[in-house]
């Protein structure tokens, strides 16, 4: 096997891991919050108001959300998902066009740390249990939310077109 060819499965490993990690982490909080909320709403729709919000951060879940699931789970899932995707798709861009493979950088980056300011948030406003800042916040979390799902899923495509670019590069397929 070329040492190419080792590098991309070691880095799909790596990618395939973080995204069982992904799903373990989602699958423990769906149960915590099964009965009380009908998901980690915040995290995963725009489709909430504020006072769902306040009902939230007054909830006696809120302390079980901010540890262990925001801090350290879904920390440990951003830095998964944000290094083997970057990583991946930096090395698969380096590849096939040297002069872009910042952007399999830039791109998990802005999904790492758009997820990282939305927990901090989300933790401050649990944290402090206000429904009234819970409600004044919403449009900023939302806003906060909506790049990181949109970063997240242009990492994902981004990862897939450079893997899909490195598989039919002239020199890639060797073993």
């Amino acid at each position: 096997m070329s040492h190419q060819a080792l590098v991309t499965v070691i880095l799909a490993g790596l990618v395939v891991g973080a995204f069982g990690l992904f799903w373990w982490v989602g699958s423990y909080s769906d149960r915590v919050f099964v009965g009380r909320f009908r998901t980690r709403f915040p995290e995963k729709t725009l489709s909430y108001t504020g006072d769902q919000l306040g009902e939230l951060v007054q909830s006696d879940l809120r302390m079980k959300y901010v540890f262990p699931i925001l801090f350290p789970l879904d920390l440990i899932v951003m830095l998964a998902l944000a290094g083997a995707m970057g990583a991946a798709s930096s090395h698969w861009l380096n590849q096939i066009r040297p002069t872009a493979a910042w952007l399999g950088l830039v791109v998990p980056a802005v999904y790492l740390l758009s997820d990282l300011i939305e927990d901090c948030l989300l933790s401050w406003l649990l944290l402090h249990g206000d429904p009234h800042a819970a409600a004044r916040s919403v449009s900023i979390l939302k806003a906060i939310t909506t790049i990181k799902l949109v970063s997240i899923f242009a990492s994902i495509a981004l990862t897939l077109v450079a893997f899909v670019g490195w598989l039919f590069h002239s020199d890639s397929l060797r073993v």
